[in-house]
């Protein structure tokens, strides 16, 4: 695995040409757009995370994972990602979860994402913790961040990562200045393999954010990872997300890690059930990367496949893979 690892990232690293833009359904190239990317550093992740990521390591080679890390969350890595998959345009993800995947600050997003603002677009997140004494001064920060940080066209938040439920009221705060600044929020719903989050309904089930949904018809919410428990490798609240956002004007969602290699086996179901939910206009295409060198190409193909095999049209397809994004965050359409 190491040694697979490491002559991908020489390859990457060296460089060559990259494929064409776009992928190439029915005779005609699609442009992509992948709404979910993350970047960071191996030293703002904590304990228990370092030990998962070590764990597909050998024991000789256990070391070079602080190396490995920050390489492949590099601007350098996620560009070169982009390119070899074709993809014109990605998300970037701030995240503040301390106790479980670390933190890559707001300041970090919109720098990595002013090195190719063309391509990288910026997600903004806050602080939950401590939201009794310090929640005034996290919010203040996120309103000024989403209005004077450069680059930042939507929100990521994590509750069950953030040890939050989705129906505490306290938070609505963050709903209220997205929907007023017009900068969509995307949310982590089901669960995850990742040390120390919350596996419990209310932190994971987007029924419990329905009152939200319902209270903040102006902000727009993106349930992510579609209800995928990447932890026990079940579509668990797939049909509640179809549900929510094909009543809701204001919701949506995106598949991310549902082409990774964990979901081969739930993949088609997933895209067959969208399609005959009649919610293809509400998905927007993302990958949960970069895992692995390699990781952002091998999802877009193996989800791309499964619409083809689900016959989703090529208008579809287009929808799902960028059309959706430019629509719901008010920018111009894609081209290859």
């Amino acid at each position: 695995m190491v040694a697979a690892v490491l002559a991908a990232a020489l390859l990457t690293a060296c460089g060559g040409e990259p494929p064409e833009p776009g992928v190439l359904v029915n005779g005609e190239r699609l442009a992509v757009v992948d709404m979910h990317l993350h970047t960071g550093a191996w030293d703002d992740m904590p304990p228990d995370f370092h030990s998962r990521l070590r764990e597909s390591v050998p024991t000789g080679f256990k070391w070079t994972m602080p190396f490995m890390s920050d390489w492949m969350l590099s601007t350098s890595s996620i560009l070169g990602q982009l390119d070899d998959a074709g993809i014109s345009a990605a998300g970037m993800f701030a995240v503040y979860s301390p106790h479980t995947t670390g933190i890559a600050t707001n300041e970090l997003v919109s720098e990595f994402c002013a090195t190719s603002p063309q391509r990288l677009y910026g997600f903004a997140s806050l602080r939950m913790d401590q939201w009794n004494v310090n929640g005034d001064e996290w919010l203040k920060k996120f309103e000024s961040d989403l209005q004077n940080l450069p680059h930042m066209i939507g929100v990521k938040l994590a509750h069950a990562h953030q040890q939050v439920r989705f129906d505490d009221e306290r938070f609505d705060g963050m709903y209220e200045i997205a929907g007023r600044l017009g900068k969509p929020i995307y949310l982590h719903t089901s669960g995850s393999p990742n040390p120390g989050i919350r596996i419990e309904p209310p932190y994971n089930d987007p029924y419990y954010l329905e009152d939200a949904i319902k209270k903040y018809p102006d902000t727009i919410f993106i349930l992510g990872h579609a209800g995928w428990d990447s932890l026990n490798k079940e579509l668990t609240y797939l049909d509640a997300v179809i549900d929510l956002v094909m009543r809701y004007d204001n919701a949506y969602f995106e598949p991310g890690a549902l082409g990774a290699e964990r979901a081969d086996e739930k993949i088609d179901e997933f895209v067959q059930r969208v399609k005959a939910g009649g919610a293809i206009p509400k998905m927007i295409y993302g990958s949960d990367g970069a895992q692995f060198p390699g990781y952002v190409k091998r999802h877009l193909e193996a989800f791309v496949a499964a619409m083809q095999r689900a016959n989703y049209t090529t208008e579809e397809m287009r929808m799902v893979l960028s059309d959706n994004f430019s629509r719901v965050f008010k920018l111009p359409k894609f081209e290859v």
